[in-house]
């Protein structure tokens, strides 16, 4: 009888913690137009909107223009942003690519000088994005 009652408060605190972390997601952190929008998105759509149009059309390009399995860096000259999101992004997308020092690819986003020692021009997107290839 008294597991009965503590389950019973147990679930009860549970459903109000669950509720209070629900309203806070929706409502205290703005989330509730987010959810709107990629529920209404199609699944690349999704995943443009949380990447981030641009850099997810980047990283498309990329992913249609390198050889399977090559070896890249990533270059970001954006200020303001936190490097290291864009390149999880990009590992996550690139897959099974692999990012490395000694790259055989330099994927060059928003960064208007693209020479690089070793390197030539393998592709270009608009704006100031390019994929650079080593050159042997």
């Amino acid at each position: 009888m008294i597991k009965y009652k503590i389950l019973k408060y147990a679930f009860a605190i549970w459903v109000i913690l669950w509720f209070f972390f629900t309203v806070r997601e929706l409502f205290i952190k703005d989330n509730l137009r987010n959810y709107k929008i990629l529920l209404s998105r199609s699944l690349e759509g999704k995943r443009s909107y949380v990447t981030g149009d641009s850099f997810y059309e980047f990283l498309t390009f990329c992913k249609n223009n390198m050889p399977e399995g090559a070896i890249y860096g990533l270059s970001i000259l954006e200020e303001g942003f936190d490097r290291s999101i864009y390149k999880r992004r990009a590992n996550y997308y690139l897959y099974p690519d692999m990012e490395r020092d000694e790259p055989d690819f330099i994927l060059v986003y928003d960064e208007p000088n693209v020479k690089r020692a070793g390197y030539r021009m393998f592709a270009k997107l608009k704006g100031n994005r390019y994929i650079l290839k080593r050159t042997k």
